[in-house]
């Protein structure tokens, strides 16, 4: 079993996570079209930005290896919530990614850090769509 390297903890209670060092601290709420309130920020906000920040890391990795950077990286991310066959909700995720400095072939780079990336690892490929802009 491999080592672990870090551990983020964060508690959610009554409309607020907080991560346990302070770092974070956000209200949320669902949004108004999933009755909700809409104020502060929602869970499917809060993915799409682990998603992309975590993506973004793994270029930035992945890049560095190909003698290249991520300066001018970026990746936008899309969450979105279907209704599901029965109870609850599917999402399905967007991620389009640019790499102006990649050091090499962008598609690689990119297949590369998705294969380092353990957010994207994590989700159904089915429902994952990945585009280099």
């Amino acid at each position: 079993m491999a080592d672990d390297l870090y551990t983020a903890t964060v508690t959610v209670q009554d409309g607020t996570a907080t991560s346990d060092d302070g770092a974070l601290s956000v209200a949320f709420n669902e949004p108004s079209v999933l009755q909700g309130s809409g104020e502060g920020t929602n869970p499917e906000q809060l993915m799409a930005a682990a998603l992309g920040s975590c993506l973004l890391e793994s270029l930035r990795i992945a890049a560095t290896s190909a003698g290249g950077s991520t300066e001018g990286a970026g990746v936008d991310s899309r969450v979105t919530l279907s209704s599901a066959d029965g109870p609850g909700y599917t999402a399905r995720y967007a991620l389009r990614v640019t790499l102006p400095d990649a050091g090499g072939d962008a598609s690689s780079v990119l297949q590369q850090a998705l294969s380092i990336c353990p957010f994207t690892k994590t989700i159904d490929a089915a429902a994952l769509d990945v585009q280099l802009a």
